[in-house]
């Protein structure tokens, strides 16, 4: 049924472009451009063939290579020096169509159900790209990669998962990855230090830290209107006001995230969210805090970053953030003062007890090989090179002398102009880069001044250091759940909300999860349980 919904899908779409008056025609390498109403970006990046070190095709010819790419639409494709330089390097023309942002699916789907493929493709490991390998029409790469040494160590084995297309272990794309993120917590450190406390590390020392930010005015101003902590909600439209992977230095105390549900429960086992063994304590905190008003109970119908925006206000003096980029997105971002707050490790429910950071494998979607294509070993090559530290840094800073002075790779920081920094956004970024993360780290960390770099350096690290990091696998099974049970979800929802905000029982809500929730996702559960054996989840200390 699924696959016949998905073949009508795209023969509308097919239509639906024809009559909008989409249409390829060819270039002196035949390669397709789209029409004036796609606006829709072709090029061919030509230049001399690479001479040295072998690079170019084994017989000395340049490899043309078509692709289309989700890029920036600042990204000035003609006489590009990072295309340029990949054909010096590797012997390869990439020939780039890259459609508008807001119509790239439809673009690559047209591409794909008109026979019209690219040699390779980016795209997002979905029910489509699913359809695409049953029926022949992607790569399988599974015995190839292991002669590209890169796409080995670069790539994970839980980020392949994504790429695993039709349950048979078999791997149909390359995934473009990006840099693991840790969920820990910020913490105003002024308000610590005027009332003489520490930074918490237990579940039981937050409360009281909550509390005391909460009733004791931390900002001197002799007015009652600070909370210990706002949180972040409204993740996603079928998830409820208490879910949001900002909350995940708390709730993975119990062994929960919002929705990195390959997460373990505590006895090793795997269950879904609300079937966990701290799943009541957890939202039962929730409630207690808010029947106390030491939390921010504006919560539970927060949007974006209404949370942040409270905590850089100084109205909360806790929020939780990201470990990779909280000096960006925080610090910078609203122009605090780096010495005024401290990025902390998760909480764990007891001092013997390590904190957890849960480790989901982190992808930008996945780049897919044409079968029928001549050139599926010139592709690896390329994405194997991206791949490489040498790859990695051209793509997303571009050259060296040119683009930048001097980058190290050990610190991820660099040495670059503000006109050098304005001169790379037009020719490569994070989009155009095959490879958005090298040894699981980003190409820029930490911010933009040597101060707020030390500061995440020191900080990041010791967060690392006290921390259990759980590697998991991609659960896509559970994403079933919403789709095929969407009214008893929100009524899960509803129930979570209303409790914790204490407008019904725990009898209530736990009737509903164990009666209805439990009877229409039991053969999803199997499933994941099932999977979750055969792709159990790595820890590291």
């Amino acid at each position: 049924m699924l696959k016949k919904l998905l073949s009508v899908c795209l023969v509308c779409i097919m239509l639906a472009a024809t009559l909008a008056g989409c249409s390829s025609g060819g270039n002196k390498t035949d390669t397709p451009k789209a029409s004036p109403e796609t606006d829709a970006k072709t090029t061919e990046a030509s230049g001399a063939p690479a001479g040295t070190d072998g690079a170019a095709a084994d017989n000395g010819e340049v490899v043309e290579i078509r692709v289309v790419l989700q890029l920036n639409p600042e990204i000035q494709l003609e006489n590009n020096p990072v295309i340029q330089r990949i054909e010096d390097t590797l012997g390869i023309r990439l020939i780039v169509e890259a459609p508008p942002l807001n119509s790239f699916s439809d673009r690559v789907k047209m591409l794909v159900s008109t026979g019209d493929m690219p040699d390779f493709f980016i795209y997002g490991a979905d029910v489509f790209a699913t359809q695409w390998a049953e029926e022949g029409l992607l790569a399988d790469v599974t015995d190839k990669i292991q002669n590209y040494p890169n796409l080995i160590s670069n790539i994970s084995e839980e980020q392949y998962g994504d790429t695993k297309l039709l349950g048979d272990g078999r791997i149909y794309g390359i995934p473009r990855p990006n840099s693991y993120d840790k969920a820990g917590f910020m913490i105003n450190k002024k308000w610590l230090d005027k009332l003489g406390l520490e930074v918490p590390e237990t579940v039981d020392e937050f409360v009281e830290i909550c509390r005391a930010f909460t009733t004791q005015d931390p900002d001197g101003n002799g007015v009652d209107d600070t909370y210990g902590v706002s949180f972040g909600a409204m993740q996603n439209s079928l998830d409820s006001g208490i879910w949001h992977l900002n909350n995940d230095f708390l709730s993975t105390a119990y062994s929960i995230s919002a929705w990195h549900h390959g997460l373990p429960d505590a006895d090793g086992s795997f269950k879904l969210r609300p079937q966990k063994s701290g799943y009541m304590d957890y939202i039962t905190l929730l409630r207690d805090m808010y029947a106390e008003g030491i939390i921010d109970r504006e919560f539970i119908t927060h949007k974006s970053q209404e949370h942040v925006e409270k905590f850089a206000q100084e109205r909360v003096g806790i929020v939780g953030a990201s470990g990779k980029n909280y000096t960006t997105q925080i610090i910078e971002k609203y122009s605090l003062n780096p010495d005024d707050f401290v990025y902390c490790a998760p909480l764990s429910l007891n001092i013997e007890t390590k904190p957890v950071y849960a480790m989901p494998p982190s992808n930008w979607m996945a780049y897919f090989i044409n079968a029928k294509s001549d050139k599926i070993d010139d592709v690896l090559r390329l994405l194997d090179w991206a791949n490489s530290e040498e790859g990695f840094v051209t793509m997303q800073l571009g050259l060296a002398g040119e683009h930048y002075n001097s980058y190290d790779i050990e610190t991820r920081t660099i040495d670059r102009t503000k006109e050098q920094a304005e001169a790379v956004t037009k020719v490569t970024g994070n989009m155009m880069a095959f490879a958005n993360a090298f040894d699981n780290q980003e190409a820029l960390m930490g911010g933009s001044t040597p101060e707020t770099i030390a500061k995440w350096q020191l900080e990041e690290k010791a967060a690392d250091e006290k921390t259990m990091k759980c590697y998991t696998p991609f659960v896509k099974m559970l994403d079933k759940i919403a789709v095929e049970f969407p009214d008893d979800v929100q009524t899960l929802n509803s129930l979570e909300v209303r409790y914790v905000t204490g407008e019904v029982q725990m009898d209530e809500l736990k009737s509903f999860i164990d009666g209805t929730y439990t009877e229409k996702t039991a053969d999803i559960t199997k499933e994941f349980v099932d999977y979750m054996a055969e792709n159990p989840v790595r820890f590291e200390d």
